[in-house]
């Protein structure tokens, strides 16, 4: 009983080291061949690069090229894994009427030159690989910015917001140029400033602008913030276009000036740098005793000026 267990055991061994070597024979036969090498066919995939600057590829054409080779067997096998991908040169593209084409002889040749020393190209489709090109155009468009900006008390906006740039360049197809007349920022809150700030905001492209772009895309907002103080200047009222023959008596002749600025630039500025005027011919307009006032002239430097009121009632007195 226990010769032949060991018998058995023996044939069982012996089946197992044959399969072993057979496995190997079979490996460095498969090795064997796949290093030869072979003539066959596959496919590549096609990316198209270096398209003119003055031109837009509106879709890509044929997206796959079938190919001869003669290549390593284990080349083939990695075709069938993952596909080669070729590039084809558009800087290359030849033009007749309004079509935009690329000759065999011409992608032959870049096929040709993107292969490993290894393969040889022995056929390939020749058909003409036409191109659908639109020509891109460009123009200046103002930034628009998208801001609420809030102040802390006492404190406001030194001259305007500096914008930088003030203009940008947008390229693209003109069916798409043509409805673009500006360009927003992004929005952006600044809330409660004290002091002068800057910020970089991206500028917004609406999802119809697939093949549109900006140069740049971002702009750099800033302003400078200051603290006013208030003081309240005492202005006479100046009559314009008065006839010699008429007097008028205006009621208040004097009128207040709320005006806003730096501290320092109040201090500076007297009753005379403000001019109020009432027009003696808006009196037949109005048809009623009061007549409106306006504030001509006044520092240029300040941040606001208000007047108090803004009518006087007038009596006249015809000579």
């Amino acid at each position: 009983m226990i010769i032949e267990r060991i018998k058995t055991g023996l044939k069982k061994r012996k089946v197992k080291v044959f399969l072993v070597f057979l496995f190997f024979s079979f490996l460095a036969w498969l090795v064997n061949n796949l290093a030869q090498t072979f003539v066959g066919t596959t496919s590549f995939e096609l990316n198209y690069v270096n398209v003119p600057p003055e031109y837009l590829l509106v879709e890509n054409p044929r997206s796959e090229l079938r190919v001869r080779l003669r290549a390593v067997g284990f080349q083939f096998i990695g075709f069938g894994i993952r596909k080669k991908s070729i590039q084809i040169n558009l800087s290359d593209i030849q033009k007749k009427s309004d079509r935009f084409y690329i000759p065999p002889s011409v992608y032959r040749k870049q096929v040709r030159d993107q292969l490993s020393n290894n393969m040889e190209l022995l056929d390939m489709d020749n058909d003409t690989i036409f191109v659908k090109l639109t020509t891109l155009e460009s123009k200046e468009v103002p930034v628009l910015p998208k801001l609420n900006i809030t102040f802390a008390k006492n404190h406001t906006l030194m001259d305007s917001l500096v914008i930088e740039p003030k203009t940008i360049v947008v390229n693209g197809p003109k069916s798409q140029i043509d409805t673009i007349s500006s360009v927003s920022t992004s929005y952006t809150e600044l809330l409660n400033l004290t002091t002068d700030f800057t910020k970089k905001i991206t500028l917004v492209k609406s999802r119809e602008l697939t093949k549109t772009n900006f140069e740049p895309t971002i702009v750099t907002i800033s302003g400078k913030i200051y603290k006013f103080s208030e003081q309240v200047f005492e202005v006479p009222v100046t009559m314009l276009n008065l006839p010699d023959s008429v007097q008028v008596r205006m009621f208040p002749d004097v009128v207040q000036v709320v005006c806003q600025a730096p501290l320092e630039v109040l201090k500076k500025i007297s009753s005379e740098d403000f001019l109020v005027l009432a027009d003696y011919e808006k009196i037949e307009e109005n048809n009623q005793n009061m007549l409106p006032v306006v504030l001509r002239e006044k520092p240029e430097n300040i941040n606001s000026a208000i007047l108090r009121p803004q009518e006087v009632e007038f009596i006249l007195k015809k000579e």
